[in-house]
């Protein structure tokens, strides 16, 4: 079973919380982090290589970019926490170069908190202040219990896991198709067939989104001038930047930025 890169969650890169009823999805993976609850019933819970079937009150936790798969088991309703990583930065940088050894969380005095500040969420949905307040709680939580191990460094990974992650630590850099299939001694045409092939999207949109993910970052602090930010993003000038972000998004980088303004973040 192959991976698909959400795209349409790149775009949008906001705070969600989704209810699901028998809903599964696809097998996919995002830069956001992605805390699934069950609320009634059962799921199998597929994420990167592990696989549990969770119980009402149980959760599991996908770190960014982690592969994951949720399977209703007859009648199911679960909840799902979407949370940008710009929007809980301390948690981000202590899980960076990490993964979760064990993503799922049996019910238990910690899960039920958990399940409490989802609650709090759910009903809160206007009021940031909440929002943010239980968020960290429960990244708190999960920071305290979750154990964590270091990712596979390269040459201990899948080919297309090397890739995908040489690229996450490169996209600043002038890189290439061409440059990343000399890297790993690929011919080019079979890299982007393969990539292609597990990820649903071609090398250079991914590289792109990639770019632009963090050029919006940067332009949500205020601090930067639009061309600081498009090149050290990794765009080789402003108009290349200008030109991606209105493939992407269809819009110009201030609307973007205005309409995420209305937006809890």
């Amino acid at each position: 079973m192959q991976a698909t890169f959400g795209i349409e969650r790149e775009r949008e890169n906001k705070f969600r919380i989704i209810e699901y009823h028998n809903g599964n999805g696809d097998f996919h993976f995002h830069s956001q982090i992605e805390i699934c609850l069950v609320t009634e019933g059962e799921i199998d819970a597929l994420v990167g290589n592990h696989v549990k079937r969770l119980q009402r009150g149980e959760l599991s936790v996908a770190l960014s970019y982690d592969t994951h798969l949720y399977t209703p088991v007859g009648e199911a309703d679960f909840s799902v926490l979407i949370v940008p990583t710009d929007m809980c930065e301390e948690f981000t940088a202590l899980v960076k170069g990490k993964k979760v050894a064990q993503p799922f969380m049996e019910k238990n005095g910690c899960a039920e908190r958990i399940a409490q500040c989802f609650e709090e969420i759910r009903k809160n949905k206007n009021n940031i202040l909440t929002i943010k307040g239980n968020l960290y709680v429960i990244l708190g939580l999960i920071a305290q219990n979750a154990v964590f191990e270091n990712r596979a460094s390269y040459g201990e990974e899948s080919p297309v896991s090397e890739i995908l992650l040489y690229i996450h630590d490169h996209f600043r850099e002038d890189i290439s198709l061409p440059l990343i299939a000399k890297h790993f001694g690929y011919n080019p045409s079979y890299l982007s067939h393969l990539f292609k092939s597990y990820f649903n999207l071609g090398m250079a949109r991914y590289i792109n989104m990639l770019r632009l993910k963090n050029a919006v970052t940067l332009l949500q602090e205020r601090k930067y001038s639009t061309t600081y930010c498009a090149l050290e993003s990794g765009f080789r000038s402003l108009r290349t930047f200008y030109r991606a972000f209105q493939t992407e998004f269809g819009c110009s980088p201030k609307a973007y930025l205005a309409q995420k303004m209305t937006c809890p973040k």
